[in-house]
């Protein structure tokens, strides 16, 4: 006979035919799937910052509209600029000066004029000029012979007086009376002011 037919297996009786297993998934199919996951990763976060800043938008202009648009902006100042800081400078009164003391008259003056210059008649020409000024009584004698300029010496509180005289007389030296024995003896002891007389 000739070629036999392919034997066709007959399923037995009670007996499901197997089944050839899960069909795998093609690979793109896989990339698919996992690209949408992460779009949905991502898209669960963007939302709500799109919606907040859509959120921050409306509620700039909806304020800038409930001001009714003015037209001053607010100036806020610019960082790190800083303000100057202003003191205060207590005002300091000036420290009032004591007037200076009135110079006495010549005629309140008990002067004596001593020659220490060695020149003969210097003391006598001095006192006629003092007695000029008004200086009364102006008593002449001769003191230890010095080399330096004439001098102005005065008592205890006859500063002012000899001040005096020194101007009257272009005198620029005042000195207080020296502990010097022989200028004491030979200056009279009723005398306020002494005038020695030097070359110079």
């Amino acid at each position: 006979m000739g070629d036999r037919a392919a034997a066709t297996p007959v399923p037995r009786p009670g007996r499901a035919l197997e089944s050839p297993g899960p069909v795998p998934s093609p690979p793109h199919a896989m990339e698919s799937s996992a690209s949408i996951t992460s779009r949905e990763e991502r898209g669960s976060w963007v939302r709500p910052v799109v919606l907040a800043a859509s959120c921050l938008v409306l509620g700039f202009v909806g304020g800038w509209m409930l001001r009714g648009g003015e037209d001053d902006p607010i100036v806020l100042p610019a960082v790190g600029e800083t303000t100057p800081a202003t003191t205060t400078v207590p005002s300091r009164e000036p420290t009032p000066q004591r007037p200076p003391q009135p110079l006495p008259e010549p005629s309140a003056i008990r002067l004596a004029v001593l020659n220490g210059s060695g020149v003969n008649g210097l003391a006598g020409r001095t006192a006629a000029q003092a007695q000029g000024f008004g200086y009364p009584d102006v008593a002449v004698g001769n003191a230890p012979l010095r080399s330096g300029p004439s001098v102005v010496y005065f008592r205890p509180g006859a500063r002012p007086a000899a001040q005096r005289v020194a101007r009257d007389l272009g005198v620029s030296h005042v000195l207080a009376l020296p502990d010097d024995a022989a200028l004491v003896a030979a200056a009279p002891a009723d005398a306020q002011v002494i005038l020695v007389l030097g070359p110079g």
